[in-house]
């Protein structure tokens, strides 16, 4: 009788699970995770991409406000000035770029303040100019792009770094002319330039449409062979004292197709758009509207050709719809992407 009770007893306790039904359940949960895990991290790119976008819109709308006062848009890169000792000279400048003007637009006017436009962005003595261009502002980091805040390149160390850059142009290559000298209209096309372009862009000039023309492009991290990129906020320099140099490091032309890094044989990575968001970049057009243009539009790399601009003599067949955004006034024909 004791025997049959125990084993009554024993046939009443709860059943464990075996090794192979605890081996499933845990490959189910995996499958689970497998499956919620690319849902979660898209959730977290569109955020990402909204943040992005808001600050293009932010940023564009400072554009406008700063063309409400002045009647045109700042300047690209103050490359021109006396401080190499020639006051004529196309090399000569402050450095700073177009970011500094609207800093009074962007609740930062206490980073406006502190800089003095009558020197050099990299001075450090009389004023406060290089702690300006060493300053990180959150409106000019994309939450996606691997960027660091601050980057040592050229004259300025630890500069801050930025995810946006003016429009230059639609071809590659900047202005280069002396005080007395205009640049070539035509060849230096996009709303913002050098200052020796010899003139600045305001909606008047905008020809081709507010909504058709990039106003600021994306950029990113990673673009060249040291995973690098030279885009900053407040001034290009590759010299101390006055301004020679990365101009690329304020704004990129639409010369080259976006995303397309030096690994990849492009031989200017610093003048190229691009985004770590998936599939194309987000660019701010002259309206204040922000979009995402797809890295498979129609794109061309026409390089310049004076004879030729625009490939106009072909009714535009070889300057593509990337290229023509980039273009404050190619005349062109014009279907949004």
């Amino acid at each position: 009788m004791l025997a049959i009770s125990s084993s009554r007893r024993s046939a009443g306790l709860s059943r464990g699970f075996t090794l192979v039904e605890l081996l499933v359940v845990i490959a189910i949960i995996g499958v689970l995770i497998a499956l919620l895990l690319p849902a979660v991290q898209q959730a977290r790119e569109a955020a990402r991409r909204m943040s992005c976008s808001n600050n293009l819109k932010n940023l564009g709308l400072a554009l406008h406000n700063y063309h409400d006062v002045h009647k045109s848009f700042p300047i690209g890169h103050l490359y021109q000035g006396h401080f190499d000792g020639d006051p004529n000279s196309e090399k000569g400048g402050t450095g700073f770029g177009w970011a500094i003007g609207i800093l009074e637009f962007i609740e930062q006017g206490n980073q406006f303040d502190r800089f003095d436009p009558r020197y050099p962005a990299g001075e450090n003595t009389i004023t406060g100019n290089r702690v300006v261009c060493q300053t990180p502002l959150e409106i000019f980091a994309c939450p996606s792009d691997t960027k660091p805040k601050q980057q040592t390149d050229g004259a300025i160390p630890d500069s801050a770094t930025s995810s946006y850059q003016g429009a230059g142009t639609s071809y590659d290559g900047w202005s280069n002319h002396k005080v007395t000298q205009t640049a070539n209209r035509k060849r230096f096309n996009g709303v913002f330039g050098r200052t020796n372009r010899g003139f600045e862009t305001g909606f008047k000039d905008i020809v081709d449409g507010t909504t058709n023309t990039i106003m600021i492009a994306e950029t990113r991290w990673d673009m060249d062979n040291n995973g690098r990129n030279r885009s900053r906020i407040y001034c290009g320099k590759d010299i101390v004292d006055y301004a020679q140099g990365a101009t690329n490091a304020l704004m990129v032309n639409g010369q080259w197709a976006m995303n397309w890094t030096q690994p990849e044989g492009n031989p200017q990575p610093h003048r190229t758009a691009g985004s770590k968001h998936p599939g194309g970049a987000q660019f701010c057009f002259v309206d204040g509207s922000a979009k995402f243009i797809s890295e498979t539009i129609q794109h061309t790399a026409t390089a310049w050709n004076s004879s030729n601009p625009f490939d106009t003599k072909n009714g535009g067949a070889n300057y593509g719809a990337y290229q023509r955004m980039f273009s404050i006034e190619d005349k062109l024909v014009f279907t949004q992407p």
